[in-house]
């Protein structure tokens, strides 16, 4: 019994693998799903759209990988942020959909708190500050504006937890995910704000009693789980956590000062501390691994990746007709094609926050995207080049934040999809001036809860095994002269960062 199970929920698709004890991955599965957005800034999930996709990868995966399941000796489940969580009744079936992380409705709720509580205090006892990204305030938005569905409520579940509970019968939470939730996590006791909770009128029983390390034993499948999975009864499921901090553990980053950038559908820098270090600047939660300890400290873009991918759907037609006709892939031509064009852009400068609001390090709830600077005389070249850019330029933006606190970078790593692009990781190093290393076909969060289950179960002894488990990286380093020549165009970016400020906030009203 040696083999390992680690699969994570995203935004868009749920992953899973089945990796030996030597890291090999055997086999993997994966399916995509969308997300509601009912209104412009709303952003919900069906919990069982995750349940049947998480079901359906596990038993492909394991089928596919030929190990026998009586020889899994453990799996782990991660999951994006769960925003408000899952709602859920006395018989544990969902009362609505889940409000992800990209949902932005609670603003009434945040100045709420802002009144009641204040900014200050807030951080002072959680470690994190009001806005409508955190899962508190859109608890707040569901008893404020759904009332007859808070009357319901029994449990507020997190995506991972919602799926294991499916699996093995038991409910839990992992300190990950608990202190994301922000204003009712004390980030420095580890455990829930009993004091903040009666403030905000959330009450305390909608949470369990214990809340578990990521890579704690929660539970073992039952026959149904097993059923569903393929997986043998009795497999151990470990907590697992969020899929940025679970990525950043499958990227390496486990040593004081690392930073692993997940570049996905959006980007979370994430830096790990061993001592306290603490900005209002930054989300903080506990890391996946010594999470009693260690801290997380996340700033990003929401729509980072995502930007390049509507880029290629909204202004890509010929490329991606040359994919398909082809097999030529989409994203590597519009790389070639913004390669013909000069750093910088022709001074054009893309602010990278395609959704209404945007959160750590901005924590602005008007903040849009927007081209600054377009003239007949730009391409799609430049367009392109552009987007990958501005990206770039609020990494440094967000670099400069954990700065702030004191951390110092030691190793950063890029990992997630957009990190295979070569020309935008040559980018992002000369615009923050960091080396960059890069995994090669890195498995990302489903090989970080594969690592979580060997901890939990024994199969790994020692969390240093993980560099033996990803192997050599691909190192990226800034080109002096490029660095000082972006520098001049990061402070273009936070000059328009100021100067649309206004305009935004009429946007919004």
């Amino acid at each position: 019994m040696s083999s390992l199970v680690g699969t994570d929920i995203g935004t868009m698709g749920t992953k899973t693998v089945v990796v030996d004890p030597d890291g090999r991955v055997r086999a993997n599965s994966f399916r995509e799903y969308g997300v509601l957005t009912p209104r412009q800034g709303w952003a919900e999930q069906w919990p069982q759209v995750w349940a049947e996709a998480t079901y359906a990868t596990i038993r492909e995966a394991v089928e596919g990988s030929g190990v026998d399941p009586g020889d899994v000796a453990g799996a782990c489940i991660s999951s994006l942020y769960g925003g408000s969580g899952v709602p859920v009744d006395g018989n544990y079936t969902a009362i609505r959909p889940c409000l992800i992380w990209a949902d932005r409705r609670a603003t009434e709720e945040c100045r709420w708190v802002e009144e009641r509580i204040g900014r200050e205090a807030l951080f002072e006892a959680t470690g994190n500050v009001i806005d409508p990204y955190y899962g508190y305030t859109k608890m707040l938005w569901i008893r404020e504006k759904e009332p007859r569905h808070w009357a319901k409520i029994h449990r507020f579940e997190t995506p991972n937890a919602y799926v294991i509970r499916q699996l093995t019968g038991v409910e839990n939470i992992d300190l990950s995910s608990g202190g994301n939730i922000g204003g009712i996590f004390d980030i420095h006791g580890r455990r829930w704000s009993t004091e903040m909770m009666e403030e905000l009128g959330i009450p305390r029983s909608f949470f369990p009693e214990k809340i578990h390390g990521s890579e704690e034993v929660v539970g073992e499948v039952t026959a149904t789980g097993a059923r569903l999975t393929g997986l043998a009864r009795g497999t151990p499921f470990c907590a697992g956590g969020i899929d940025a901090a679970v990525s950043a553990l499958a990227g390496g980053a486990i040593r004081d000062g690392d930073l692993a950038s997940m570049l996905g559908t959006s980007m979370c820098n994430g830096f790990i501390s061993h001592e306290p270090r603490l900005s209002p600047r930054m989300v903080n939660f506990p890391y996946v691994v010594n999470g009693r300890r260690y801290l997380y400290g996340f700033t990003g873009v929401a729509t980072a990746g995502y930007c390049v991918r509507w880029f290629r759907d909204t202004l890509g037609a010929q490329e991606m007709e040359k994919e398909r006709e082809t097999g030529e892939d989409a994203y590597r031509q519009l790389d070639e094609m913004a390669e013909t064009v000069p750093l910088g852009s022709g001074s054009l400068v893309f602010m990278p926050h395609m959704m209404v609001g945007e959160r750590a390090p901005y924590w602005d709830e008007h903040i849009r995207g927007a081209f600054l600077g377009l003239t007949t005389y730009h391409t799609r070249a430049h367009m392109f080049r552009a987007v990958l850019e501005g990206v770039a330029y609020a990494m440094r933006y967000s670099i400069e934040a954990a700065h702030e606190t004191g951390i110092e970078i030691n190793r950063a790593t890029l990992v997630d999809g957009g990190a295979r692009s070569r020309l935008w990781r040559q980018i992002i190093a000369d615009v923050t001036g960091v080396e960059m290393s890069y995994i090669p076909d890195a498995q990302g969060a489903p090989l970080g809860d594969a690592i979580l289950a060997g901890l939990g179960t024994g199969v790994i002894q020692d969390h240093e095994v993980i560099e033996d488990w990803i192997g050599e990286k691909v190192a990226m380093k800034p080109n002096p002269e490029s660095h000082e020549r972006y520098s001049r165009y990061y402070e273009l970016y936070r000059r328009c960062l100021e100067a649309t400020k206004p305009v935004y906030r009429a946007m919004s009203e």
